[in-house]
């Protein structure tokens, strides 16, 4: 049964750095080795960090999701 964690409440500091260390290497190593990004690329990321957010489905799995964020949560 996988299990939907909003990353800030269910993981301590060290896991999601971890997690997150794990997740940035799969991901460069599927993408050839290599992700580059603009200065401006950089720059519309913070933008939408505002209205957007990460979901983390954990399960056989582990799934990423960039979903609205809750207006409340803004």
């Amino acid at each position: 049964m996988s299990q939907i964690l909003n990353l800030s409440r269910h993981t301590s500091d060290e896991d999601a750095q971890h997690l997150t260390s794990l997740l940035i290497f799969h991901l460069v190593e599927r993408c050839g080795g290599q992700l580059q990004f603009t200065a401006e690329e950089v720059r519309q990321i913070r933008k939408e960090l505002a209205t957007k957010m990460v979901q983390i489905q954990l399960g056989d799995d582990v799934r990423l999701r960039i979903i609205n964020r809750l207006p409340e949560l803004s």
